[in-house]
C-alpha cells in the first residue's frame, strides 16, 4: 500500500532538516510515538500507540536510516510488531525536503507498507485512512514547533 502526501513549513531548509534529525523532537511530534531510543548511528527503536477503527494497537518498532543526503532526501525502513496480535507491518520510507523559498520549505513523504498476518485483516483502508490522519497531525505538529520557534527567536 502506497501512501504519500506533502505539507510546507515556513522554514528554512536546513533548520527543518535539522530538526528531523534530532530524534526527540521528532519523537514529540509523531502521533502516538511513546519511546525511541537510539541503538546505533542510524538504527532506532520506538514504541508507538494507534488506533485503527476500534483496534488499539500498540507496536515495538525497529527504524533504520538506509540512505541520507542531507539536507535533501532521507530514506529508510520500519519494521514493526504489535504487541498484541499476530503480525507485522513493513514499511519503506522516502522523506524529502525541497526549498520553495529561502524561508519556505516543501516537504515530500512516500511509504511503502505492508501488513502481515492479522494485521492484514483488519484491512489496508482502515491502515490508510489512519495513515493519512496521522501524516496530517504529523506536519500540523512540525509546522507548530518550527514556526512557533521562529516567531520566538
Amino acid at each position: 500500500m502506497i501512501i504519500e502526501d506533502q505539507f510546507e513549513v515556513r522554514a528554512k531548509k536546513e533548520d527543518v532538516w535539522d530538526f528531523l534529525m534530532d530524534t526527540k523532537q521528532l519523537a514529540g511530534c509523531l502521533p502516538g510515538c511513546e519511546e525511541v531510543n537510539e541503538v546505533e548511528d542510524g538504527v532506532y527503536q520506538a514504541v508507538a500507540k494507534v488506533q485503527i477503527a476500534f483496534m488499539k494497537l500498540k507496536f515495538n518498532l525497529n527504524v533504520q536510516i538506509t540512505d541520507m543526503d542531507a539536507p535533501h532526501q532521507l530514506n529508510s525502513e520500519i519494521v514493526g510488531k504489535p504487541f498484541s496480535l499476530v503480525g507485522k507491518l513493513k514499511v519503506k520510507a522516502k522523506l524529502d525536503l525541497i526549498e520553495v523559498d529561502e524561508n519556505t520549505t516543501k516537504v515530500q513523504y512516500y511509504m511503502d507498507m505492508s501488513l502481515a498476518g492479522k494485521l492484514g485483516s483488519l484491512g489496508q483502508s482502515a491502515f490508510r485512512s489512519k495513515a493519512t490522519e496521522m501524516g496530517a497531525e504529523f506536519a500540523d505538529n512540525i509546522r507548530n514547533e518550527l514556526e512557533t520557534e521562529k516567531v520566538n527567536r
